[in-house]
């Protein structure tokens, strides 16, 4: 079985029940992929984490263009899905970062669709070492190089340029890995942001497992978007079940960075990470997203450890 240590919160819900018949153990249903209209021409296919990260499909003009493509396994439901909206096939497929639980299902589509992503995501999938099990560079061996994007960009690419089917794709730094792309549909005033704004709670930022997360920058890349992005207010996160505003995504970006500057001045006057975490108290205004003190991903205690190791 490939990928047996799975990122907390990624994985899918697996179980054994016992069957009356044979006490045989089966596999629970996948949780239901729900389709959110944003407008004609884009949805978002959403579950929460249990699936995958949350995938734009838009319907232009040549085909088919999606953003992600959610865990191994997920290719078929995902062109059924796509057979609801549109008699159109899938023409392209764009990734925002590295992880499995985006780009699993890549190499279930065929092998004419053109992929796109940053240079250092296909860099990351070119690797012939392929652990941790975050980056499914295994997908990408032998036959399956022929997956790998042909299409990459550094700071900003432009798709389809001067049409309504435009998708400007941007970089901006390191933050939740060291490819995250920002990905907006100018017409529908949308942008995909993966998993640099997962939902209302803190990131997972993966620096250990060598895909270049930066707790330092991860707020700095956040307030370049905001400062750089223009006519956007629709958000389309990485995980939460719901679409987001482009409100959201600013006090995200300030409740992130209320940590980020409590942790620096715990810092400065000597405390130590378990008293800066101690420390930490959540600010009334960002009473939606969740702060846990707990230990593992997602938490004050990662970030404020990240920080305090200068990374």
């Amino acid at each position: 079985m490939r990928r047996l240590c799975l990122l907390p919160l990624t994985a899918l819900a697996l179980g054994l029940v016992l069957w009356t018949a044979g006490l045989e153990a089966v596999q629970d249903p996948i949780p239901p992929i729900e389709v959110h209209r944003i407008t004609d021409t884009l949805h978002m296919l959403g579950s929460g984490m249990e699936t995958g990260g949350n995938i734009a499909v838009l319907v232009a003009e040549s085909g088919v263009v999606l953003v992600d493509t959610k865990n191994e396994g997920y290719g078929p439901t995902i062109l059924d899905l796509v057979r609801q909206i549109t008699y159109k096939p899938v023409t392209m497929i764009i990734n925002t970062h590295v992880h499995y639980d985006h780009s699993g299902a890549n190499t279930e589509f065929p092998d004419t669709v053109q992929f796109v992503a940053h240079e250092n995501i296909r860099r990351h999938w070119a690797r012939t070492d392929c652990q941790p099990t975050p980056t499914n560079c295994d997908d990408f061996q032998g036959e399956n190089r022929k997956y790998l994007p042909k299409t990459t960009f550094n700071d900003r690419l432009s798709l389809f340029t001067g049409t309504p089917d435009q998708i400007d794709l941007y970089y901006f730094g390191r933050g939740h890995t060291d490819g995250d792309t920002f990905v907006v549909f100018k017409e529908a005033r949308t942008m995909h942001v993966g998993d640099m704004f997962l939902g209302k709670t803190l990131p997972f930022i993966d620096a250990e497992n060598g895909n270049g997360g930066s707790a330092i920058e991860f707020g700095r890349t956040l307030t370049k978007v905001i400062d750089n992005v223009r006519d956007v207010d629709t958000i389309i996160n990485g995980h939460w079940n719901t679409l987001l505003t482009w409100s959201d995504l600013v006090d995200y970006r300030g409740f992130y960075m209320d940590l980020y500057d409590q942790t620096r001045r715990s810092l400065d006057i000597g405390l130590s990470p378990e008293e800066a975490i101690a420390a930490y108290e959540k600010p009334a205004r960002y009473s939606e997203f969740a702060a846990n003190k707990g230990a593992g991903a997602f938490t004050v205690n990662s970030i404020v450890n990240y920080i305090y190791q200068g990374i």
